[in-house]
C-alpha cells in the first residue's frame, strides 16, 4: 500500500472531489469490472442512496466511489448483517411471510400442491425480488381442494444468493469488509456504548477475542474461493474497520476500561485479517491479495464516536446512536465522509 503524507482534511476532500467522479473509460467494453462482497461497512448502511433496505446497499459506498473514478463496472453483492459464511452459502433475509391464492388444478392431478406451486411461482405470489441475486423460496403451509379448486398457503423466504455467485472470469477486482458481525460487533456496540454496563461490555469482548483466532482461518477459505472463481483474474482487496470511538481510553464503573479493550481488539482484529491476507498471497503464486487499513486515511481516534455524547458526535464520520434522521441500521456506520475516507484508503491501494 502506497504511504501518504496528506493531511487529514486534504484526504477528504481529495476524496469528495475526487473519488466520487466518474471518470469512464475510453472503450466501455474495456472497461475494469469490480465486485462488492461482504457486511454493512461495504453494503452502504449510513451513506445514503439507497438501492432497498434490507441489504442497504447504496452507490454512495466505497466500492462505487472507486469504481466511478476508474470507469470501471460495478457489481454491489455487500449485505448488511453479512458474515463471512454469507460468502459461499446463501443467506434468508427478511421475515416469512404468508400468502393465499386459490388456482385450477385439473381433477385426478397426481400431485395437485405441485402443480398448485408452478403456478404460484408463475404469478410471482411471493413478489418480485428487488435485487438480481435475491430469490423467493416457497413451501406450501396448509391447503384444501373443491373440485378443480386448488387453495393453499405459501410460505414465503427472501434468500441472498451465496455473495460469491456474483464474482466472474471476468472480474478484475473484488472489495469487502468482514468479520465484524462474526465477533459480535451489534453486541458490543450495544453493551459498551449504548447500555454502557462494565459486565456485559467485558463478556463482549472476551468473546469477541475468542473469536478472532478462528475468522482468520474462515476468511482465508473464503477468499481463497473467490480466487479460484475469478481464475485467478481478480484481486482482492479487504478492508479493515475505522475506529469505532474517538479514544483508546474509556471507563465503563471504576475498572473497566472499555476503551483500550475495544483499541486492543480492532488493531487485534487488523493484524489477523493482514496475516490472512499475506499467507494467502504467500501460498497463491502470482495471486492479488491485499489488506487495507483505513484508520489513517479516517485520521486514526479523531473521527470516532464521542463517547460522553453519543447522540451528537458532530465530529464523527460514524453515525451516532440514535441520530436525528438516521434509522437503527444506520447506527455506528460511516457516514458520507467515512465512505470517502475508506473510498480514498482504497484507491491509494490499487494505483
Amino acid at each position: 500500500m502506497r504511504h501518504r503524507s496528506l493531511s487529514i482534511a486534504t484526504a477528504v476532500a481529495a476524496a469528495i472531489a475526487g473519488i466520487g467522479v466518474s471518470a469512464p473509460a475510453a472503450n466501455a467494453a474495456d472497461a475494469p469490472h469490480y465486485v462488492q462482497l461482504g457486511d454493512s461497512y461495504s453494503s452502504g448502511n449510513g451513506a445514503g442512496s439507497y438501492a432497498e433496505k434490507i441489504c442497504w446497499r447504496s452507490s454512495e459506498n466505497y466500492g462505487a466511489k472507486v469504481a466511478r473514478r476508474q470507469g470501471a463496472t460495478y457489481t454491489n453483492a455487500a449485505c448488511s448483517g453479512g458474515v463471512i459464511a454469507d460468502i459461499l452459502t446463501p443467506r434468508d433475509i427478511g421475515s416469512r411471510k404468508l400468502r393465499t391464492r386459490t388456482f385450477k388444478v385439473p381433477k385426478g392431478t397426481v400431485d395437485a400442491r405441485a402443480q398448485w406451486l408452478e403456478q404460484a411461482k408463475d404469478a410471482e405470489l411471493c413478489g418480485t425480488p428487488a435485487q438480481p441475486d435475491w430469490s423467493w423460496s416457497y413451501a406450501i403451509d396448509s391447503s384444501a381442494a373443491i373440485g378443480n379448486l386448488f387453495t393453499a398457503t405459501v410460505k414465503c423466504q427472501l434468500t441472498a444468493a451465496p455473495q460469491i455467485d456474483a464474482v466472474t472470469p471476468e472480474t478484475d477486482a473484488v472489495f469487502l469488509t468482514i468479520g465484524g458481525n462474526d465477533i459480535g460487533f451489534t453486541t458490543i456496540v450495544t453493551n459498551c456504548l449504548v447500555l454502557r454496563s462494565p459486565g456485559s461490555c467485558k463478556t463482549s469482548m472476551d468473546a469477541a477475542n475468542a473469536t478472532i483466532p478462528q475468522m482468520k482461518a474462515r476468511t482465508k477459505e473464503a477468499l481463497a474461493a473467490v480466487h479460484e472463481r475469478s481464475e485467478g483474474n481478480a484481486h482482492v482487496y479487504l478492508l479493515g474497520y475505522p475506529h469505532l470511538i474517538n479514544t483508546d481510553t474509556y471507563k465503563l464503573g471504576s475498572t473497566y476500561d472499555a476503551g483500550k479493550a475495544l483499541s486492543a481488539m480492532q488493531k487485534r482484529g487488523d493484524r489477523v485479517q493482514r496475516a490472512a491476507m499475506d499467507e494467502l498471497a504467500a501460498s497463491t503464486p502470482g495471486a492479488g491479495f491485499t489488506f487495507v487499513d483505513v484508520k489513517p486515511d479516517w485520521g486514526g481516534y479523531t473521527h470516532g464516536l464521542e463517547t460522553g455524547a453519543l447522540t451528537g458526535n458532530p465530529n464523527s464520520w460514524l453515525v451516532p446512536v440514535l441520530g436525528t434522521g438516521y434509522e437503527y441500521s444506520e447506527w455506528v456506520h460511516p457516514r458520507p465522509a467515512g465512505w470517502s475516507a475508506s473510498a480514498l484508503a482504497l484507491y491509494a491501494a490499487m494505483v
